[in-house]
């Protein structure tokens, strides 16, 4: 089927092949992040139980007065020599802390870095390494892809009359109406402007069609006030396939086209 065909809408199925993928490395990804941060955590417990009821330096860090410490015979392990090993575990577990700290603030940034604050929607180059990711699962495992594109069209209009906060406004709402038809393996995505970006995983076109259709209906429905006046949104969409070999610029470029090939919304 081309980009262009808008055939009669197919019965939504509930089985879809590799619907999941996505969703799964996107899990393994964060899974990652934390099985870092777990590894770290428990290395700097375990640590700090080691040799239970002995002598214990700043920080947790013990050891035995019957054992060699750090190659250092008992006999040697003077009480000078004792207080320098303290201060130097001591030293050691401040670092570890700083060190676990600065890892998950890493992690902390790298969401942030990911995700959109106000629409809690991927940004725009986190969602094309998604699509470049999508396209390597359809080249390995024939999985169907598909993409829709949508645009806010009376965003720029709204900004214009009622100001930043208002368009702002519309897009949240946008962008909640869009998350309630989310299935699993769907990943949203912001793009330029006023628009976003859906990936349906396993999805046959018309499906895909028909659930474009549904989402323009439901921001067309949906109402809300703004400083006492009320607004709907309007959006059109278009949909593309992703092909073996596709960049995520070149999906996106495709279901733009798709959708300004369309009738603008009314």
């Amino acid at each position: 089927m081309t980009d262009e065909a808008l055939g009669s809408a197919a019965p939504v199925v509930s089985v879809r092949p590799g619907r999941n993928r996505l969703a799964d490395e996107d899990r393994a990804v964060l899974e990652e992040r934390r099985r870092r941060r777990h590894a770290e955590e428990h290395d700097h417990k375990d640590t700090n139980s080691r040799n239970p009821g002995a002598s214990h330096g700043r920080g947790g860090e013990s050891f035995h007065d019957d054992i060699s410490v750090f190659g250092i015979p008992k006999e040697d392990m003077t009480e000078p020599v004792r207080k320098a090993i303290e201060l130097l575990l001591g030293q050691i577990n401040d670092l570890r802390a700083e060190l676990i700290s600065a890892h998950g603030h890493e992690a902390y940034l790298e969401d942030r870095v990911e995700t959109d604050r106000l629409l809690h929607v991927m940004r725009r180059k986190a969602f094309v390494a998604r699509l470049a990711m999508a396209a390597r699962r359809a080249a390995e495992e024939h999985t169907l892809f598909c993409v829709l594109y949508f645009s806010i069209e009376n965003a720029a209009a709204v900004r214009l009359k009622l100001g930043d906060g208002a368009v702002e406004n519309m897009m949240i709402h946008a962008s909640e109406i869009l998350h309630k038809r989310l299935e699993t393996g769907d990943i949203i995505g912001s793009l330029e402007h006023f628009d976003f970006g859906l990936v349906l995983p396993g999805t046959q076109p018309t499906v895909a069609i028909q659930k474009g259709r549904h989402l323009v209906a439901d921001m067309a429905a949906h109402t809300f006030v703004w400083q006492g006046q009320s607004m709907c949104i309007q959006a059109r969409f278009g949909m593309t396939e992703i092909a073996p070999g596709d960049s995520g610029d070149d999906i996106i470029d495709r279901a733009r086209r798709v959708m300004e090939a369309t009738s603008p919304a009314v």
